[in-house]
């Protein structure tokens, strides 16, 4: 048990005969058990659920979950989560450069915004069978699978 919390707990006797057991408890053994905290983290936890329904509250939220997007798209784009580099120096240039992808990102979106904000990533697979679609001639039916054809491909590929 938690020293910030104290647990009843009900009988099954108590529940059982209880007409608003279904409606109080959805424990499948049908008791219920109800979590007290000390009067005093009770008010401030009422109080700071209270203030989150503010109008004020809300706005700085907007404000703090607007960063946490930015920080989030730097962690994802430019992996910034682990440090390429040893030693504040380059650590830093690495940052600064993490934050100019980003700007740039957000600026191409600004000036484009008919384009779609993400473009899933395609693998050398995909690529390579793209770039060997386009090179057939129109007309040409495409080779049938094959050890000897793949290595005829990969070969094209590099050419």
């Amino acid at each position: 048990m938690s020293p910030a919390r104290d647990r009843g707990r009900f009988a099954r006797t108590d529940c059982h005969a209880c007409p608003a057991q279904d409606k109080c408890t959805t424990s499948a053994r049908g008791i219920r058990i109800l979590s007290l905290r000390p009067q005093e983290l009770h008010e401030t936890l009422a109080s700071a659920r209270a203030e989150q329904t503010t109008k004020t509250w809300k706005t700085k939220y907007a404000l703090r979950a607007g960063i946490e997007v930015t920080i989030n798209q730097a962690l994802d784009v430019t992996g910034l989560r682990r440090a390429r580099y040893r030693r504040l120096p380059k650590v830093r240039l690495q940052h600064a450069f993490s934050a100019t992808a980003v700007n740039v990102i957000r600026l191409d979106a600004h000036w484009n915004p008919g384009q779609p904000s993400f473009t899933p990533r395609t693998s050398r697979l995909t690529r390579l069978s793209h770039q060997l679609a386009s090179r057939t001639p129109k007309g040409a039916a495409p080779a049938a699978p094959g050890p000897r054809n793949t290595r005829l491909q990969l070969r094209l590929a590099r050419s």
